[in-house]
Parts: C-alpha cells; structure tokens; sequence
C-alpha cells in the first residue's frame, strides 16, 4: 500500500530514535568489498516489520497517528483518521500540529495531549464531543470520539511521542440519544395522558408496571405488595367485573374495560384498561388510562342535556352563519317547529322580515366573544303568529378557544308584556277616572244651576218652537247630569235592565247629532226593520249608539253618509242565541289593517288631533257587560272604503246576570 509522507516504522524510529538497530547483531564487510561498508544482515528483517506495521496501521478500522517531538507533530497518520477528522488527504496533518491540523477543535483536547506528554501517563476518552469542519460546507458538525493518547517512550522513559487512537462512535451515540430522547418523548406523552404501561404473566405470577402506572395507581414499584394494595383499591362494586374480565382477557388474548378505582390520594378515579397477548405467550402487554376527565365531562354533558330537554326555555345552537345546529323540545313548542324542521335551517326562518336585521348585530356582536343578555324583541312561529321573547345569547368556543357558534336561549315573555300592559293601563285608567271624577264634580253645581234656569224659562208664556227647544235642551243637560252622577258613583238608575224600543231611541240621537250633520253636509240614515226591542240599560246603550256614531261623523267626508240600522238577529255562541243587532255604517276612508286590532284597547286612537282612545273601549266594556259582541269590518280601497261596527245584544240576558244588574249600581267605566 502506498502511504504519502514517512512509512509508520521512519515515524517509530523518528518518535524513538534510541530503537534504531538496538538488539540487532552488527556483521562484518564482505571480503573484497573494500571502500564499502559491510551489509548489515538485519536491515532487510528490519525493512519487512515496518512494512508490516504500516500496512498494519493502514488497515486499521480505527483512526491512528502518531505525534512526535516537544511541539507534538504529526509524523503519520492512517486513512481513516483523514476521514473520521474531516479532511483530504495525510498531507493536510504530516508535519503540523494538532491545532494547525485542526484549528476548529475545542483547546481542552490540545491540553489533554500535553497533560500526556508531561505526565507519560495514557489518557482514554469515551463518547467525548468534538466539534469539526467534516462537513463539504465547512460548517461545524458534532462528533463523537472514544481515543486514547497513549505516550511513546524511550528506554530511559522519556515520553518521545504520542499514539492516537481514535474510534467514531457518533452513530452509536446519536441511536442511543434518540431512543433515549423517544423513551422520554413516551413517557411525557403517557404523563400527559395519564397513561401507564403493564405487562403481566398470570402463568409466572410476574407483573412489570411502567412508573406513570404506579403513580395513577398510587403505589410504589419498590413495595412487594404493591399488587394487593391496588385490588384492595379497586371499587368494591367494580371489583367481580374486573376479575372476570381479566380471567376472559387471559383466556381470549384480549381485554378492554373500565373501573372505579380508591387513589390514596386523589379519590375516586375512572381508570380504562386494555391490552392484548402476543402469539404463542403467555405474558399480556397493555396501557391503562386515567379517565376521571372524560368521565366527569361526559356525565356534566348529560346533566346538560337534560337540562336543555326539560328547559322551560327555548335552547337553541347555530353556527357563525346562523344556522341551526340544535333545537330543544320548548323550542319546538314556543314556536311550533320541529328539531327536524330546524336544524340546518336559518334561525332567521322565526325572525319577523323588519327585524332581520337582529340577527346581523346578533352575530357580530358574538363574533366578537361579547355576550348578549336579555334582549326583548319579537318572534315568529310557525303559524305566523308573533311573540315577545327575551333572548340570551352567548358565544360558543371549540377546545382551542376559537368561537365557532352561539347558543341562544329565548323565554316567551309574552304573557308578562300584556301584564305590563294592562298594569299600565290600569295606572292611566286610575289616573283619568280620578280626573274624571274631579271634573264632573266641578261640572255637576252649574248644571243643577242651568237646569232650574230652563225649569223657570219654561214656567213663562214663549213660543212653541223656544218651548221645544228648552225642552230639548232640557234633556240633554239630564242626560249629562246622569253620566256625572255616575262618574262620582252616585248613579243608580232605577229601573235597571229593562225592555226598550230602540227606535226612538235613535230618533232622539238622530236629532242630538243633525246639526253636526247638516254642518259637514252627511246624511243620517236610519233603518229600522223590526219592532226592535232590546233587554238592556238604556243609557248605556245610547252611550254605545251615541260613540260609534259620533266616530263615523268625524271620519266621513263632505257628501258621505252614515247608516244605523237595527234589525232582528241571532248569534252561535255555544248554542243559537237570539237578539237584536245594532249596526253603524259609514262611507268613511276606512281603518288600516295594522291598527283594526288595537282599536278597542284604551287610549288608542287613530284621530291625531282629537279623541280620548277610550270611546270604543267604553263601548266595548258596555256591550261585554250585556252579555254581547262588536265587531268592525273595514275597507281602504279607494272608491270602495268604509267602516262597519256591529253590536250583537242578547235577548233575554241570562237570570244570574238580570238578578245582579238589577239589584246593584250600573256604573260606567271610562
């Protein structure tokens, strides 16, 4: 083998000059070879044992050199050191030092060397770091080393030189550090799983727990009877299942199943247990988990649920588009569709078309991560029937915490809306009927004063046409003095519940409201087709008549007219009920569809400059007391418009109702 630079037996002698020859017999010059040193007989055995050892060191799996003189230079190194060092070729060390040879190479190896050269002690490293240039890029690349620096010495025991022996062992090092670094990656994964690892021989009574095992079991590897102490803590109703299903899993060469189980320390605990046998073994291998987690969470989403089932509010899901993901049975009552309706269906599907904008802010708003908290708008069931509804709605995140949705619930509080309403309406009621009752106080002296004024014109001789007109007057101002007397309470009219033609009744209206007539140029037309006798408090029921007429006065243009008709009638109510009906038609603009259904609740009306809202109510309080129904029917098409109002009044009232109407104060309500 051809080897650059001295052969390793020049290096030898060159590490050790005292070896040169030493031993070997020296032999005299051949006769006749005068002038001529004689041929020394050992030279080419000498020759020979150095090609051997640097065909020996050539060979060699390991990397070698050697160093000589008091700076340490290379006088020989093998192949291999060339390449486990990074370099080339022998030429970059022969010569050269250990820090020219390899500049990037940590000091503390430089001083390892000397620490050998003064001491002539051998040093041997194992898996010692070093950083080299071994790369094409010349850029650092760690490595591992076991070397020894062993010292060359002289007979006399001066250290001549260094032997370097060197081994790579890097990729023995890196393996056991990346098993090393797996194992432990195994055993985080299983602590952070709560997952401990058994192998178990039920044959040779051998068990081998892993030590995230022992911790979830809260026993000690080192304790010999740690095995009872965990039967003693699985639960007492677990236990026979436990048994038997390790019995089955021996038996099958599989188990999997769950326990309770007494940790010393953290209580009742959910442990799952798996594992399996390997072909022909007896020894079982597996994992048992803690699952205390996911049990506690599964048994939390159950109580949920049931609370979401039996809910008296609308729960109800949806994504970040709206739509439905899920729909609980008071959802499907509170707006009349079903889960199966619903989900996958846009929650606007129940929002009225002039509020679809709420869902818009509604989303936004939980986009956000902000929470909604009793929002009162308004809903729609199937039906088409709306709802007041209170509405909570909040944001609803994924294990990462990103919001991918909401959950809303909604609580009908309609009933509570119209309780609201009706407290307030019974505030303002409160409020004008003690303004009322001041007023008619205050009314009733100058009445009692103007009545006795006509009492006394009418004692003097005037003309018949003044005679009639105070006797007119005369009984309007008594009809005006009854309706005072009845907002203080003192009115009782004595005769009651009676039987009354209707006909002059509303003759004596017609008169009252002829001037408003023939002022606004309307014609009063009156249709009476039957004897029309009617079961009823008369001035109540003028007070209904004098109401519907006077409204349709006021909506009817110049030129229209307005229709009061009383005709015999009868009504389905339960069973066939006979009456009379009292009818006020006028060729008005007609009412609005949206406000038809308000038109009888106090304070509403639709006149902006006059009107109190509580003519109708009245109305509608009078005829409700008489057993009775009105109605109105209405149309707004131009050319065609109109506003019908229909009593239906009873006849006869029922006995329980005439005994009582008839033996208490008739009263009013305003």
């Amino acid at each position: 083998m051809n080897l650059e630079g001295p052969s390793p037996g020049r290096a030898l002698d060159a590490a050790n000059p005292d070896m040169r020859g030493k031993g070997q017999p020296q032999a005299d010059p051949r006769p006749g070879e005068s002038g001529s040193h004689p041929a020394h007989p050992a030279a080419p055995l000498v020759e020979l044992e150095r090609s051997r050892l640097e065909e020996l060191l050539a060979q060699a799996p390991a990397g070698i050199g050697l160093m000589s003189g008091p700076e340490l230079r290379w006088t020989f190194v093998n192949d291999r050191y060339v390449y486990i060092a990074g370099r080339t070729s022998r030429a970059e060390f022969e010569g050269r030092t250990l820090r020219e040879s390899l500049p990037e190479l940590d000091s503390s190896f430089i001083d390892l060397l000397l620490d050998v050269q003064r001491t002539g002690k051998p040093f041997f490293g194992r898996e010692m770091k070093a950083v080299l240039n071994r790369r094409a890029t010349n850029q650092p690349d760690a490595a591992w080393f076991d070397f020894v620096y062993q010292p060359l010495k002289s007979p006399s025991g001066e250290v001549q030189g260094v032997l370097v022996h060197a081994v790579d062992v890097s990729d023995k090092v890196q393996a056991r550090r990346t098993i090393e670094e797996s194992e432990e990656r195994l055993r985080l994964a299983q602590a952070a799983a709560q997952v401990g690892t058994w192998e178990w021989d039920p044959v040779q009574y051998t068990r081998n727990l892993s030590s995230e095992l022992h911790r979830i079991f809260g026993t000690d590897a080192s304790d010999p009877n740690h095995a009872q102490k965990w039967a003693s803590r699985v639960h007492r109703a677990d236990w026979a299942k436990v048994q038997r299903m390790m019995e089955e899993g021996h038996r099958t060469g599989a188990m999997e199943f769950e326990y309770r189980y007494e940790h010393p320390h953290l209580g009742l605990r959910w442990l799952y247990c798996k594992g399996s046998r390997l072909p022909d073994e007896t020894r079982m291998f597996g994992i048992v988990q803690d699952i205390t987690a996911r049990k506690t969470a599964q048994e939390a989403s159950s109580q949920l649920a049931a609370i979401v089932e039996c809910s008296d509010d609308a729960i109800v899901s949806k994504d970040l588009d709206g739509i439905v993901t899920s729909w609980n049975p008071c959802a499907e009552r509170m707006f009349g569709y079903t889960a199966r309706e619903m989900i996958g269906r846009t929650i606007t599907t129940i929002i009225p078309p002039e509020l679809q904008d709420d869902e818009t802010r509604i989303l936004s708003t939980i986009a956000r991560g902000d929470r909604i908290e009793h929002f009162e708008t308004v809903r729609m069931k199937k039906d088409g029937e709306r709802i007041d509804v209170s509405l909570t709605v909040s944001p609803i995140k994924d294990e990462n915490g990103r919001i991918v949705g909401a959950a809303k619930i909604a609580r009908d509080v309609t009933q509570r809306k119209r309780a609201e309403h009706a407290l307030h309406t019974s505030e303002k009621l409160a409020s004008v009927g003690r303004l009322a009752a001041t007023v008619a106080h205050e009314i009733n002296n100058p009445l009692e004063a103007v009545m006795n004024f006509i009492y006394l014109a009418k004692s003097t001789p005037l003309p018949a046409d003044a005679l009639r007109y105070l006797t007119s007057a005369e009984e309007e101002l008594d009809r005006i003095s009854q309706l005072t007397r009845q907002t203080l309470g003192f009115y009782r009219e004595a005769r009651g519940v009676a039987s009354i033609q209707l006909g002059p009744l509303i003759a004596s209206l017609l008169s009252m409201f002829s001037s408003r007539g023939r002022t606004k140029r309307i014609e009063l037309l009156p249709e009476i087709r039957s004897s029309s006798e009617a079961f009823v408090v008369p001035g109540e029921t003028r007070q209904v008549l004098a109401n519907l007429v006077s409204n349709s006065i006021d909506a009817v243009e110049p030129g229209g007219q307005v229709r009061i008709r009383v005709s015999a009638a009868t009504q389905w109510n339960g069973s066939l009920r006979h009456g009379v009906r009292l009818t006020v038609a006028d060729t008005g603009p007609g009412i609005a569809a949206s406000v038809r259904s308000r038109l009888f609740e106090p304070f509403f009306t639709t006149k902006t400059e006059v009107g109190t809202g509580l003519g109708l109510w009245v109305c509608k309080s009078i005829v409700d007391n008489h057993h009775g129904t009105i109605q109105v029917k209405s149309a707004t098409a131009s050319g065609k418009s109109g506003t019908v109002f229909s009593v239906f009044l009873p006849l006869p009232a029922p006995a329980a109702s005439l005994a009582s109407r008839s033996g208490h104060p008739t009263r009013t309500l305003y």
